[in-house]
């Protein structure tokens, strides 16, 4: 079967938000943010939406599934507990909608608001995502069902030391000596760590993907928290370290007057000490090792996840000391 152009999955998505709900639209804006699904702003004849578009090879109808649950919570959040998060426009008991080809997409409402850049993220801006993320897993943790199983678990050293191998030949062969000094170390410290560490991580519902891209900003506080397809059942601390990480360091120095921000606002709904703080920030490290790779260069998110991993492993045997300061 032919591969569809965007414009033409867009003119399907159009006669279904014509069928489905009575909108007219009347202009579009893409959206170029993400990976794989096509995007839209678009202008009807009700006032401004916002379209998302799921491409069927990156989400398979069982990946879907998950996805429906995680915005039946993102939902919930948005008219239980409050949460700045895109109001959803459901058809019909569902969240995502198809087309007469197939095609699968969610209709959200529009919301306001500036992206801000990776590691420029203000103290006041930092304290109120701190807020919302402390009152987001309170709730989750208060009214969200658990899973019966963990979405993921640390992968062992060997495995993790397998892909660290695979990255260092790809760097030796691009000839880049950053990535050979930061792999070098990343080993070092792979060798090193206590992986018992992470059994004592709380388990609850976490958005796992809470960085800068999926975050709109105010001057001084959070417009809206975005895509929640993520969402999963592992640990919440995954949120609260992907946070700092993203909104606090940037020319490898962190803004620490932010990052603390953050934690102050955070502790307004639950405990966040060193310890905790410390921990999260190692099984982010851990998570997201195999980024450090040559090939995360190519790409804007990645190669900024990997500007985090270099530093939190520069920074490795001094994070309680930073945090303590």
């Amino acid at each position: 079967m032919a591969t569809k152009s965007p414009d033409q999955i867009l003119y399907e998505i159009a006669e279904e938000l014509k069928l489905n709900y009575g909108l007219i639209v009347r202009n579009v804006e893409a959206n170029d943010f993400g990976f794989a699904n096509l995007k839209w702003k678009i202008d009807t004849d009700a006032g401004i939406f916002f379209v998302k578009q799921y491409n069927s090879e990156r989400y398979t109808d069982e990946l879907l599934s998950h996805v429906e649950v995680a915005l039946g919570l993102q939902d919930r959040l948005n008219k239980e507990a409050g949460i700045p998060c895109p109001t959803i426009l459901p058809h019909k008991g569902s969240y995502i909608q198809r087309t007469s080809s197939g095609e699968r997409f969610m209709l959200t409402e529009f919301c306001h608001g500036q992206m801000v850049g990776p590691g420029e993220v203000n103290k006041d801006q930092m304290y109120h995502l701190g807020q919302v993320t402390g009152r987001m897993h309170r709730w989750l943790n208060e009214h969200a069902s658990p899973s019966l199983h963990l979405h993921w678990v640390p992968a062992s050293k060997e495995k993790m030391l397998t892909q660290w191998l695979t990255n260092w030949h790809q760097a030796h062969s691009a000839g880049s000596d950053k990535y050979i000094a930061a792999l070098e170390l990343q080993r070092k410290i792979a060798e090193k760590i206590d992986l018992e560490m992470f059994q004592s991580c709380e388990e609850g519902w976490v958005h796992w993907d809470l960085f800068v891209d999926n975050i709109l900003f105010h001057s001084n506080y959070v417009s809206a928290i975005l895509d929640f397809d993520r969402m999963h059942f592992i640990y919440p601390e995954f949120d609260i370290s992907r946070a700092i990480l993203s909104g606090t360091i940037l020319n490898n120095k962190i803004n620490l007057e932010s990052a603390k921000a953050f934690i102050n606002g955070y502790c307004e709904s639950a405990p966040l000490p060193v310890s905790k703080l410390v921990r999260s920030i190692k099984l982010t490290w851990w998570k997201e090792s195999a980024w450090l790779n040559i090939k995360s260069e190519e790409f804007r998110t990645l190669r900024r996840f990997a500007e985090e991993l270099m530093w939190v492993g520069n920074h490795w045997s001094m994070l309680e000391d930073i945090f303590n300061d």
